[in-house]
């Protein structure tokens, strides 16, 4: 009998679709206290590894998806998705010995090509775990790269990730990222914290992709563009460019998110007489577009 609002919780997941029983792909779960990692096997060409942002932390729900799985499903790629129930950044000895001993059972060389992905929280986990995975492509969207206060005293946001086990490996992606090919870093430079936290990487490898206004929800803004999936695709070949990614973004000044972070910024920086300008503007440039 289902317990009271069991019934609330979804169904079968879509990835749990392909690798049960008498799925079409082969795959696993695995689960060590509040981590968790799903993988289908698609193919040897393409893997994808997407971690979980601080919104997906806590989620109950049966029908529970990777970051990034639809979009990665419908691409037909491989994909390792890793879950986390709490928002501590992934600093969990159980969870950094499950991903190491895929490494040294070979998991990740049996593809062509790796990539890590996601979104602040994740993003952190993308850039701090690439090192599993020599050769690896990154593309880590407004990422932390350490909650370690003494590293970053300046950092004043998510109390309960500063508050996390910090003396574990793989805490400070900043000395982790050094081993990949390429590591895209989507960042607002209007935002100080992102930025400070970009300053933080160095590395002949590491590609900046200044999005002026995206604020931190740069993957939601994206998202709204419709233009994440073919930067998240160009990121997985290692052909995004710094001009491509900003062809793809002239469109964000339409976004009203876009318009909300810029008027954000200006009062923050006690320039609040210009917010009337840059609104009229902004409702002029859309009208206009809508009667094109």
């Amino acid at each position: 009998m289902a317990t009271p609002g069991e019934s609330d919780l979804g169904g079968v997941p879509s990835w749990y679709r392909e690798i049960f029983p008498a799925g079409p792909n082969d795959g696993f779960f695995l689960k060590r206290g509040v981590h968790s990692l799903s993988f289908v096997d698609r193919g040897k060409h393409q893997l994808v590894v997407s971690f979980d942002n601080l919104s997906d932390a806590g989620n109950r729900r049966y029908d529970r998806e990777p970051w990034g799985g639809k979009f990665l499903a419908d691409s037909g790629w491989s994909h390792l998705g890793i879950y986390s129930q709490v928002p501590h950044w992934f600093r969990d000895q159980g969870l950094i010995e499950m991903l190491e001993k895929l490494k040294s059972d070979g998991f990740f060389g049996q593809f062509e090509r790796v990539a890590f992905c996601g979104t602040s929280m994740g993003g952190f986990g993308a850039l701090t775990f690439s090192g599993l995975s020599p050769g690896a492509t990154v593309i880590a969207f407004s990422p932390q790269t350490t909650l370690n206060e003494g590293l970053v005293p300046w950092e004043t946001r998510f109390a309960k990730g500063r508050a996390a086990d910090w003396s574990l490996p793989y805490s400070d992606a900043a000395e982790q990222t050094g081993a990949a090919a390429r590591i895209y870093v989507v960042h607002d430079p209007f935002h100080v914290l992102d930025r400070k936290h970009f300053e933080r990487l160095r590395g002949a490898n590491v590609i900046g992709l200044r999005g002026f206004g995206l604020g931190h929800k740069s993957a939601l803004l994206l998202r709204k563009m419709d233009v994440l999936k073919p930067i998240m695709s160009e990121a997985f070949a290692g052909t995004l460019s710094e001009q491509g990614f900003y062809r793809m973004i002239r469109a964000r000044k339409n976004i009203y998110l876009y318009r909300q972070n810029i008027e954000a910024y200006l009062a923050e920086r006690g320039l609040e007489r210009w917010i009337p300008m840059f609104r009229s503007a902004f409702k002029a440039r859309r009208k206009a577009g809508m009667n094109i």
